[in-house]
């Protein structure tokens, strides 16, 4: 038998041939989303539909929080005075957090240092080593992922310096966008539009230029949902004693990672992705390698507030008090480090399993439907899927649709899959299993409704 949390990821969906399976929500055509907006019938949410009601609801999240904050009675919006409703994020991040998550984030402001903060500080940063895997130091970087990523380049190598940044999707590019600001001499191999990064590749281009210094590589492409090998490249690397950088932004806590087992001498993270807490934070993990480079007495490109030895010096200097150099957000953090307890209260291999069978449920469902995948099963990232439109299907539109009706915001594809694909995040509350078979349901009745279904068994 099944243990709890794990029949949706395992059963298997029966359906006729002539039916979407499990998932409509209304019936004979009604709310017909080709209908303009001045209809007279809209289609029936899944969170009014178990309210026993009509109207604009949403997804009945855990408790039916969210299906009380979607019936259009929400905050006034500072625009225009309208009622604002919630949205359920089903994107890649930020995520939808816990309501526990929420509460701490409305607790009074409190100071950035003391002895009561330096604790709850620290405490922090020991779960974060534990998930990162590693005993070298950790810092709660004020900023986005990408700051966190300038930061890593910066803090480790001098302007003229040599990087291998191998590219299959949005994000690589930007950090090779960062690389070139700092004067780096930047290699930029890209793999296949749909394909992951491998070590063999990253192999020969390393024996091509063998002046490099560095290689950064993204673990999760969040753009397309693929999974680049980063503990094969990182070993590969290694033998030619080079330094590993890697961006973990959409990946740390989703996808297995092991920064001192594998190598990895520089690893990024955000605290609003799998490790389910708000915006704001971007956690830098650094090991004995990494230290000794920024201590080398070279000069690096690094200014000020993005460079690690700022940080190390005010850790140490000021670590009984204050361990860290400027204000930080205590509020996010203080909300951050419930995400992070309560997720390693559930343990983290079931979380990361959670997440999982939220994409192997998504995939299935939406392969019923007639949908592709972009990319291979056997490369799919357990935190974002990335899904081509069905013929004839206009993406932006069904996504503006999924957001006006059922309060679900999904996200688009970037350069030249935009308007060609859509994209799932399988984290935060959009791996609670109702939410999944809420999409599901949401889709079914889109596909069914516009004609599509119809198409894509022609096909």
């Amino acid at each position: 038998m099944d243990a709890p949390g794990q029949r949706v990821h395992r059963r298997r969906i029966q359906r006729p041939r002539h039916v979407l399976g499990p998932w409509t929500l209304s019936a004979s055509g009604a709310g017909d989303p080709r209908a303009g907006a001045g209809a007279a019938s809209r289609p029936v949410p899944l969170g009014a539909v178990r309210e026993g009601r009509r109207g604009s609801g949403g997804c009945l999240g855990r408790r039916g929080h969210l299906a009380r904050n979607r019936g259009g009675r929400g905050m006034s919006s500072p625009l225009d005075g309208r009622p604002e409703r919630a949205e359920l994020l089903l994107i890649p991040g930020p995520v939808s957090v816990e309501e526990e998550v929420l509460e701490a984030l409305a607790q009074p402001v409190r100071a950035h240092y003391g002895d009561q903060w330096t604790a709850l500080y620290k405490g922090v940063v020991a779960n974060l080593k534990s998930i990162f895997r590693t005993s070298g130091d950790v810092h709660l970087l004020f900023g986005s992922g990408m700051a966190g990523v300038e930061m890593c380049l910066g803090s480790v190598l001098s302007a003229g310096d040599g990087i291998l940044i191998p590219s299959n999707g949005l994000f690589a590019d930007r950090m090779a966008d960062v690389a070139r600001a700092h004067h780096l001499r930047t290699v930029t191999p890209r793999a296949g539009p749909r394909e992951a990064i491998t070590a063999a590749a990253v192999a020969a281009e390393l024996d091509r230029d063998p002046e490099l210094r560095a290689i950064a590589v993204v673990h999760h492409e969040t753009s397309i949902g693929v999974i680049n090998e980063v503990r094969e490249i990182a070993a590969v690397a290694r033998e030619r004693g080079l330094l590993v950088i890697v961006d973990a932004i959409s990946s740390l806590a989703g996808v297995e990672l092991d920064m001192d087992a594998w190598g990895i001498d520089l690893c990024v993270a955000v605290g609003n992705k799998c490790l389910g807490g708000p915006i704001g934070v971007a956690p830098v993990a650094a090991g004995p390698r990494a230290l000794e480079a920024i201590d080398d007495g070279r000069p690096k490109s690094a200014g000020w507030y993005l460079n690690l030895a700022t940080w190390r010096r005010f850790t140490e200097a000021w670590s009984s008090w204050h361990p860290h150099p400027v204000t930080v957000p205590t509020s996010v953090i203080q909300a951050l480090d419930v995400a992070i307890r309560r997720m390693l209260e559930r343990g983290l291999e079931e979380h990361m399993r959670r997440q999982a069978a939220a994409r192997d449920t998504i995939r299935e469902g939406l392969r019923e439907m007639g949908f592709e995948m972009l990319v291979a099963d056997q490369v799919a990232s357990p935190v974002a899927t990335a899904v081509l439109g069905l013929p004839g299907m206009d993406v932006p539109g069904y996504m503006r649709w999924l957001l006006e009706e059922h309060g679900m915001r999904i996200g688009g594809g970037f350069n030249e899959l935009a308007g060609r694909i859509f994209r799932i995040g399988h984290i935060g509350r959009a791996a609670e299993p109702e939410v999944v078979q809420a999409y599901l349901a949401a889709t079914a009745d889109y596909v069914q409704q516009t004609g599509l279904a119809s198409r894509a068994r022609e096909l």
